[in-house]
């Protein structure tokens, strides 16, 4: 059975869609998910599924939250291989980069080309000192004077590559894949 990691967006972020992570992992448990672990209060779940249909697992989980919570949250799905992928690489934009201002934005769907130019022509227009690069569904977004004042925000990243997307910094995907980790091990022994 496949380690997922699925990470909703702007779930109890400025008051806005406020979910209590016990209930969050009652929605995934009553799907028959199992192993189901949930880490900080920013809705990232890490659960283990047979399911290989990601798009359909999604979609499921997307309903009974709202169902169960009444909340519409877009729910952005990896596999925890492909989330360690990410952290084993390193920083993508400078080996250096001060990891507490680098985060990775994990996309809905891949963006098509005349998008992806759109977002990087609007950058380089804007002359920030941020620095993104773009890499299939995932975005490497560094702040090096931190996220707080940056016009680059995800908003604008969404609104360019007309997709949803969830962006999480480089502490809590470590922590991520060290708690999926500890999930497989345990399913070892």
């Amino acid at each position: 059975m496949t380690i997922y990691v699925s990470m909703l967006r702007a779930v109890n972020v400025g008051g806005s869609s406020p979910i209590k992570m016990e209930a969050l992992r009652a929605v995934y448990e009553s799907l028959g998910l199992s192993d189901v672990r949930t880490l900080l209060q920013s809705g990232n779940v890490l659960f283990r599924s047979g399911l290989t249909d990601r798009q359909q697992l999604v979609k499921r989980i997307m309903q009974e939250i709202e169902r169960q919570l009444g909340f519409k949250i877009e729910v952005i799905l990896r596999t925890l291989e492909e989330i360690a992928s990410i952290v084993e690489r390193g920083p993508v934009l400078s080996p250096r980069a001060d990891r507490n201002k680098l985060l990775v934005m994990f996309l809905k769907s891949v963006p098509d080309a005349a998008a992806q130019a759109a977002l990087l022509k609007w950058h380089k227009a804007k002359e920030m000192k941020e620095m993104l690069e773009m890499r299939g569904p995932e975005i490497y977004l560094y702040y090096p004077e931190g996220i707080g004042r940056s016009k680059l925000t995800s908003a604008v990243i969404e609104g360019k590559l007309d997709t949803p997307g969830t962006a999480r910094n480089w502490n809590t995907l470590t922590k991520l894949v060290e708690t999926g980790r500890l999930l497989d091990g345990r399913a070892r022994q």
